[in-house]
């Protein structure tokens, strides 16, 4: 019992151990593997996490599935509907918005400057510090814009986008970057009010084809369509007539001036895509109006209570041609000195530099001169309407009431003090205690001609329309206040005694001014939409076309003048009235000096060609006793041939191939690769003796061992000699045609076509040159210059057509000739 005993708490002793031994290596390896497992469950997932996962995959899919859906029934609805509608709504709508933004944020802005100004009523040293700070920040920080986020916002934005149409491809001109700055700075031009007196129609243009053509590039890709010029024409041209259409919420005139401006031709079928834009933004803009409680109803933007039923007599009619005849004189006194001024800005060295380096500095200096001139407790008292908006001028201007009189009635200021801050009657900004309405109309009419002139030198966005129409409502309600004092009574009609209304004359005036500044009939039909008068449509139509028949007689128009002072490619405009246009032929300008490429032609025929003139493009004739033209190809793409036709890789590989690999002093050209050198035709290689060795030794730098780098004298002749013995092989080689890029049918012009039909065929094709044939024989070319200088002087009547002993001289001055290169 006592041994079983024993062996039996051994066993259990033996057990126990080895059960402690295995708990112990249990515990060792979890402690081994404790970090592992740790690590194992942070980057494991549970059941529900995975299922979390699933259901979050499902949903992501769910919604692709339903967004591609949605994306492919839009473009079927766009595809049915047609996208130019959708389009042309959001760009309306879009820029009505923007516009609508942009004249309460201006208006909030004014109202905070006068608020500081009137709270400064007893400093007066304060009141012209704040004056002149408020305006001279706008400036600088619309300068600043114009010249650090993007120079294309500078200016107007017009004579640009006239050039565009035309074909010309202006670069970062239609990019987002260009919109931003154009909004941000002609929100700082516009807040400055008629101090500066700038305005936003220009601008509006510019922005309104920036945001047409990003929305079509959008619609192209949602439709899945490619772009093409044509495209690009018709949502500019819809864009323009936005731009000025949310201005002015006038549609027919906006569609009408902005064809006016910008085409000089113009496609009926792009009418409805202008109106349509037009009409969605003049109505969401008016919508705006009465959403934002500023109007009642949907309304005209200035609302007049003129006499409908005698308006004005016979007579009268006179009255208002003597008005169109003084804003085409002053029109074209302005558009000399804008044009004077300008090219002396540019012409002079050391102003034109100060001015591209201190665009913010300029800025500065010139809108402190305009508001230290309009400081309205300083010499701004006798201006009037120092304290007014643009909008409100133009209210005051349309006012139905004659000043002459209601100044006598009120018998002077109503505060006895310069100016009248009223808000109520904004026509009491026009008088003062010492000076009678008209004394005032007529410093505003005169001062402000200069400060014009001086604003408009500023590089900055801003709009030119609007100022010469508020200038020219100011200009007729000048005169229509004088002739209310000469005829007090009126003029007599079968008995009826039928009162001078000023205010008719104040919209003959912006119509005929403004018109007669931008060339254009379409501001009158601008001036009834805006004020609703459909009375005076003669005597404003009569003012109009008598100012534009004197500006256009005279002067090119502001648009083309900026046209012309940037040098950028557009055409005159042919004079009216005269048919000199068509006496002139294409054979009287046409350029007969005339340098072509002969079939069958050498590169070394396109190296003499390269070096002897600078033409884009060159014609190919059969032969040249024939001249037949077979085509045109490009300086670009002959370039390129005669690149590779004499590259380095070319020439090294030779030179492998005739040495056999081994460059070495030992080796000799034999003597029929010297007869060849000095039999070849083209002995004017294209590198030089020292250009080709110092080319081959930096070519070889890092692969040629100094001893290489140090060769003999001889060596280097025999270099050379390998070098012009591959060369004038290459030269003399014939080009394959198969090798080049060729028009095969270039714009062609007979000899008698007239200069109007060239100036059409230029216009409505965008042409830059077309080629003169005589029953398909080459005679001649004309390009934009030829136009212009024929143009020019048929208008100037300076114009004298080539003899025929001129045409035959020239035509043997081409110098691929055989006359010309044994000469």
């Amino acid at each position: 019992m006592g041994v079983l005993h024993s062996d039996r708490l051994e066993e259990i002793h033996e057990g126990a151990g080895d059960k402690s031994v295995s708990e112990v290596e249990r515990k060792e390896k979890c402690g081994e593997s404790k970090a592992e497992s740790e690590m194992s469950e942070a980057y494991s997932y549970t059941a529900t996490d995975k299922d979390q996962q699933g259901r979050l995959h499902q949903a992501c899919g769910s919604l692709t599935r339903l967004l591609r859906t949605m994306g492919l029934a839009l473009r079927r609805l766009l595809l049915r509907l047609g996208e130019d509608w959708i389009f042309l709504f959001l760009l309306g709508i879009s820029m009505a918005t923007i516009s609508f933004g942009l004249d309460v944020s201006i208006a909030k802005l004014q109202r905070a400057n006068l608020w500081v100004y009137d709270s400064l009523d007893h400093y007066l040293y304060l009141q012209y510090f704040s004056w002149v700070l408020f305006h001279v920040l706008l400036m600088m920080t619309s300068a600043a814009v114009a010249k650090y986020i993007s120079p294309q916002a500078a200016g107007s934005g017009i004579p640009e986008i006239k050039v565009t149409l035309r074909g010309v491809v202006l670069a970062e001109f239609f990019t987002l970057r260009t919109f931003i700055a154009k909004l941000i700075g002609v929100t700082c031009t516009l807040a400055a009010g008629s101090t500066i007196f700038l305005g936003k129609v220009g601008p509006f243009v510019h922005m309104a084809t920036i945001l047409a053509t990003q929305l079509g590039r959008l619609m192209v890709k949602l439709v899945g369509a490619k772009e093409n010029p044509s495209r690009k024409y018709e949502l500019l041209i819809a864009g323009a007539a936005v731009g000025v259409a949310c201005c002015f919420v006038a549609p027919v005139g906006g569609v009408l001036f902005s064809v006016e401006t910008t085409a000089t031709h113009f496609a009926v079928r792009n009418y409805w895509r202008g109106f349509f834009a037009a009409t969605c933004a003049a109505l969401m803009f008016r919508l705006l109006a009465v959403i934002n409680r500023e109007k009642e109803t949907v309304a005209i933007l200035f609302s007049t209570n003129w006499r409908v039923e005698f308006p004005f007599d016979l007579p009268e009619y006179l009255s208002y041609a003597i008005l169109g005849v003084v804003c085409g004189c002053v029109c074209c006194v302005y558009l000399f000195l804008h044009r004077t001024t300008l090219l002396f800005l540019q012409n002079d060295t050391r102003i034109s530099k100060f001015l591209r380096n201190n665009r913010i500095v300029y800025a500065a200096f010139v809108s402190w001169v305009l508001a230290s001139v309009t400081f309205p407790h300083g010499f701004g008292q006798y201006l009037g309407g120092t304290r007014l908006t643009m909008k409100e001028h133009l209210e005051t201007f349309f006012n139905n009431i004659t000043w002459g009189v209601e100044e006598l009635s009120l018998g002077a200021n109503i505060t006895g003090q310069p100016p009248n801050p009223s808000y109520d009657n904004n026509w009491l900004q026009w008088t003062h205690p010492n000076m009678s309405t008209v004394e005032i109309l007529a410093c505003f009419v005169v001062l402000k001609f200069f400060l014009l002139l001086l604003a408009n030198t500023m590089i900055i966005p801003a709009g030119y329309f609007l100022p010469v129409f508020v200038y020219g409502a100011g200009l007729g309600r000048l005169y229509g206040e004088i002739m209310a004092k000469i005829f007090q009574n009126g003029f007599i009609s079968e008995g009826i005694p039928i009162k001078i209304t000023p205010a008719g004359y104040a919209l003959a005036g912006a119509a005929a001014y403004s018109g007669a500044v931008t060339h254009t009939l379409s501001t009158a039909l601008l001036v009834f939409e805006l004020s609703g008068q459909m009375s005076h449509i003669l005597p404003v139509l009569i003012a109009v076309l008598i100012a534009n028949a004197i500006s256009q007689s005279y002067q090119n128009s502001f648009f083309d003048l900026i046209v012309i002072i940037k040098k950028l490619p557009y055409l005159p405009k042919l004079k009216m009235g005269q048919n000199s246009a068509h006496d002139i032929c294409a054979e009287d300008f046409m350029v007969t000096n005339l340098q072509y490429l002969i079939k069958g032609f050498k590169y070394r025929d396109i190296r003499s060609l390269l070096k002897s003139c600078d033409l884009k493009q060159f014609p190919i004739v059969d032969s040249e006793e024939s001249k037949i033209l077979l085509g045109s190809v490009s300086r670009k793409i002959l370039t390129k041939l005669l690149a590779d036709q004499l590259s380095p890789e070319r020439r090294i590989q030779y030179m492998l191939d005739k040495t056999g690999g081994n460059f070495n002093s030992d080796f000799t050209p034999e003597k029929s690769d010297e007869q060849k050198i000095d039999e070849c035709e083209y002995t004017d290689p294209i590198y030089s003796a020292q250009e080709t060795v110092v080319y081959e030794s930096e070519e070889k730098h890092k692969t040629h061992t100094d001893t290489r780098r140090r060769c003999s004298a001889k060596f280097k002749s025999q270099y050379l000699k390998m070098v012009e013995e591959w060369e004038c092989h290459q030269l003399n080689q014939e080009v394959p045609l198969e090798y080049l890029t060729i028009d095969p049918a270039p714009y062609r012009l007979l000899e008698k076509e007239t200069l109007y039909q060239c100036y059409d065929l230029f216009n409505l094709l965008g042409l830059r040159m077309a080629y003169v044939t005589r029953l398909g024989r080459l005679v001649g070319v004309v390009s934009l210059t030829e136009i212009k200088e024929g143009v020019d002087g048929s208008v100037k009547g300076t114009f004298s057509p080539r003899t025929q002993e001129e045409t035959e001289e020239t035509l043997h001055l081409n110098p691929l000739t055989p006359g010309a290169n044994s000469s």
